[in-house]
């Protein structure tokens, strides 16, 4: 698969700017097409914040699922609210 490269100062990755320490975008669609490309399935928070510190894995765990996103159970949104 050909993608195209991600726009000038935009993290190669995810095509999402953001700092080398900071997880890639586990929502960018080019993050997961590549990454699904690359490993034949859907990326998670987890895959995206692999290349972090452990501080900053735990940060954004504890803030994601703060937001009710299921980070272990490999979620990237949090789950709707049954109105």
């Amino acid at each position: 698969m050909f993608m195209m490269p991600a726009r000038e100062g935009a993290c190669e990755t995810c095509a999402t700017a953001h700092e080398p320490h900071l997880p890639h975008n586990a929502q960018s669609i080019f993050y997961s097409i590549r990454f699904q490309a690359e490993h034949g399935r859907a990326p998670t928070w987890i895959d995206a914040m692999a290349h972090c510190s452990d501080e900053m894995r735990a940060l954004w765990t504890k803030a994601l699922t703060d937001r009710g996103v299921d980070v272990a159970g490999g979620k990237i949104v949090a789950a709707r609210e049954s109105n």
